[in-house]
């Protein structure tokens, strides 16, 4: 799968959110609570956006939050956002 407008808003909020470190990483549920309720998808296909990002080398899995998976934006991640937003 290549990225997607949805794969960019995903970005955008790891980026504003400054969650550019193992330990600052934002969970699934996170990501999508701090998405502008019209940009919002479910669960799976945010946590599917995001393995293909991290495949991408885009994003990073990051420091696990209890039982939930977190998530943070790459320096190339930071580079494609920047460059198309």
């Amino acid at each position: 799968m290549s990225m997607t407008k949805f794969s960019l808003v995903i970005l955008t909020v790891l980026n504003d959110k400054s969650a550019k470190t193992p330990s600052s990483a934002l969970s699934v549920s996170q990501i999508i609570e701090l998405m502008g309720e019209k940009r919002r998808k479910s669960y799976s296909t945010t946590f599917r956006h995001l393995l293909n990002m991290a495949e991408l080398g885009y994003v990073k899995r990051g420091l696990d939050d209890g039982l939930a998976l977190t998530y943070f934006i790459s320096e190339s991640g930071e580079l494609f956002c920047k460059a198309n937003y």
